[in-house]
């Protein structure tokens, strides 16, 4: 018995520690790809190790696209890589002999469908890697960590999914990240705002659990994190990003508490928007302190008191969105901006006397009393959630929108974006989501093909000429650019992805980039879903069999036959019992079973034999012919 049980455990420890072993070893073959799914033509021949490596990496890859519609990998063949479309080389930083490398990757705008797999690892000396715009899946292989030397990572309007991709935390020479209109979910890692990077893009995704209190950690130029389901507060550390922060979008994101006082220390910024979120309480007057601000949106939150006169004075103001609260009056010299060169929409507020307010029953709701900053807990808002956040991982995603598009989970929750579209004249916006389309990143003039071979090096010394400015993120369609309100440039949707309004990066270039105001705000429109009326085809009244499925609009062609029988009740729709004159009401659905799909013509197969019967017939189940043919009920069959 001591023997058995002691061979049980032994048993035991040995399923463990294989189990523990070929963990270890699926994690080594995952560091270490050595690309064995390739066979390499022995008659080929490579300028240097490194090439032939990048050979095998990306006839990987090209083994993992599914959908090529502009066969941007129709010369990925052969040898000579650097000639590959969307592949530029560039001399190696690490070799004095100029050695040739892959450097950049370019395939913004292909429409390619695929996942990444992880031979991309291989392409070591890779410093930029754009893929802007395509239908690529799945997740972001842990072997992207050997990529030392990557500058920009731009996976933006794909259909990439999961967990944010910590693997981007372990890339030491990363500037700009862009992963907007994906489907990532989750938690944001604290991490990310300890990174030395100059842009980050996250908007449009599923991203929950609130924004890490250590956001004031990050020196970016540029955060977007629009569109995500965050909720929580804004961290008052956020103060501490004054020397660098250009532009933040946190619009329609959930976000609840009230502002804190902090945000007058970000003397840099020039586009700030929280717009359609659950803000409160009243506007701070530190607001005054940001000099540098063109752009205010704190348009569709709940925020109550007065606009504070400091704002109205800011010298550089070009826009300033403030409708859709509950403000209870505004400084004269607020509104004196009105009609000049500043775009102000005040509207479906509470101050009296002017027009376009909300109700005097709305203006003593609940929702317009001031409110108690201090009971949100802000400081430490929402921080327990963000650490363990990633783990988390809800399955909010409940909607699978195509990719990229959809509605974005944040499907602008809450407030009544709506509204404001009408009303708001002046103000760029009026989008439900309106997630500002910034004119960020004035640099960013749409980078489709940016990395001329040399040009795309790390910022690090890693090739040549590496301008860090270089990351005008791919440019995103310009679909949705809705003319919107005139109101003053608006935020000008940079190139980023599709509906994307987000420019992309601003550069971090020293100097903030001049916005060159472009005039229509092109909100992001979630345009880009796939019309989710596609499938209505089960039109028909009745619970018509499966055939009716057609997505396009339901032919009318099922029931036309059913007008020639007078008398038919409704049920007659599917059967197409269109023949047989006036039949009593058993006749129609007896056939109908048999043709739940079948063409009309065969419905009735069993009582065609009766051809045109005389209107009173009857034919009784088994049709004796002569015998009652006279409607003559009453003379039963004579006996026998």
């Amino acid at each position: 018995m001591l023997f058995s049980s002691s061979l049980r455990l032994f048993f035991f420890l040995f399923l463990l520690f294989s189990a523990s072993f070929l963990h270890v070893r699926a994690a080594d073959e995952d560091d270490n790809i050595r690309g064995d799914s390739i066979k390499v033509d022995p008659s080929l021949k490579f300028e240097n190790p490194s090439l032939r490596q990048a050979y095998i990496a990306l006839q990987s890859w090209k083994q993992a696209i599914f959908s090529d519609p502009f066969n941007f990998t129709a010369n990925w063949n052969g040898s000579d890589v650097c000639s590959y479309k969307g592949i530029f080389c560039a001399p190696s930083p690490s070799s004095r002999s100029k050695t040739r490398v892959v450097a950049g990757i370019d395939l913004n705008h292909a429409d390619m469908a695929g996942y990444l797999p992880s031979e991309l690892g291989l392409l070591t000396d890779l410093a930029l890697f754009h893929l802007n715009s395509n239908r690529f899946c799945g997740s972001v292989p842990i072997t992207f960590k050997n990529m030392k030397l990557l500058y920009e990572l731009d996976l933006s309007n794909n259909r990439f999914v999961g967990k944010f991709p910590l693997v981007v935390l372990s890339l030491p020479s990363l500037k700009f990240l862009d992963l907007r209109y994906n489907e990532f979910e989750g938690g944001l890692p604290s991490k990310l705002f300890d990174k030395e990077l100059d842009a980050i893009f996250l908007n449009h995704n599923r991203f929950r659990f609130g924004i890490p209190e250590n956001l004031g950690n990050s020196p970016v130029s540029a955060l977007v994190l629009a569109d995500n389901d965050l909720g929580g507060c804004i961290p008052g550390s956020i103060g501490r990003m004054g020397k660098t922060l250009n532009e933040i979008i946190l619009s329609n994101d959930n976000l609840t508490g009230c502002l804190p006082p902090q945000i007058g220390n970000l003397k840099n910024v020039t586009v700030f928007d929280v717009g359609f979120n659950r803000l409160s309480g009243p506007l701070p007057s530190s607001v005054g302190n940001m000099r540098s601000l063109e752009q205010l949106n704190v348009g569709n939150n709940r925020f109550t008191g007065v606009i504070p006169s400091s704002i109205c004075q800011l010298s550089n103001l070009e826009n300033f969105t403030y409708s859709f609260n509950f403000f209870t009056g505004d400084a004269p010299r607020c509104a004196a901006l009105s009609g000049g060169d500043v775009a102000v929409n005040g509207s479906m507020n509470c101050v009296a006397g002017k027009e376009r307010q909300r109700s005097s029953k709305e203006c003593s709701s609940p929702a317009s009393r001031p409110v108690d900053c201090s009971k949100f807990g802000c400081n430490n808002i929402f921080s327990p959630p963000p650490p363990p956040s990633f783990k988390m991982a809800p399955t909010v995603r409940v909607l699978p929108p195509p990719p990229p598009s959809s509605k974005m989970s944040p499907t602008f929750r809450a407030n009544p974006p709506p509204p404001p579209s009408f009303k708001m004249s002046p103000t760029f916006r009026a989008n439900p989501p309106p997630p500002p389309s910034s004119k960020m990143s004035p640099s960013v003039k749409a980078s489709p093909p940016p990395p001329p071979s040399s040009k795309m090096s790390p910022s690090v010394k890693a090739y040549p000429p590496p301008p860090p400015p270089i990351y005008e993120p791919s440019p995103p369609p310009p679909p949705p650019s809705s003319g919107m309100s005139p109101s003053v440039r608006a935020y000008t949707p940079p190139p980023p992805p599709p509906p994307v309004e987000y420019y992309p990066p601003t550069t971090q270039s020293p100097p903030p980039p001049e916005y060159q105001q472009t005039p229509s705000p092109p909100y992001y429109q979630y345009t880009s879903s796939p019309p989710p009326p596609t499938y209505y085809a089960v039109q028909s009244p009745p619970p018509p069999p499966p055939v009716t499925t057609s997505c396009p609009p339901p032919s009318p062609v099922y029931y036309t036959p059913v007008t020639q029988s007078p008398p038919p009740p409704p049920p007659v729709y599917y059967p197409p019992v269109t023949q047989s004159p006036p039949p009593p009401l058993p006749v129609y659905y007896p056939p109908v079973t048999q043709s739940p799909p079948p063409p009309p013509p065969f419905d009735y197969s069993p009582v065609t034999q009766s051809p045109p019967p005389p209107p009173p017939v009857y034919y009784p189940p088994p049709p004796a012919p002569p015998v009652y043919y006279p409607p003559v009920t009453q003379s039963p069959p004579p006996p026998p």
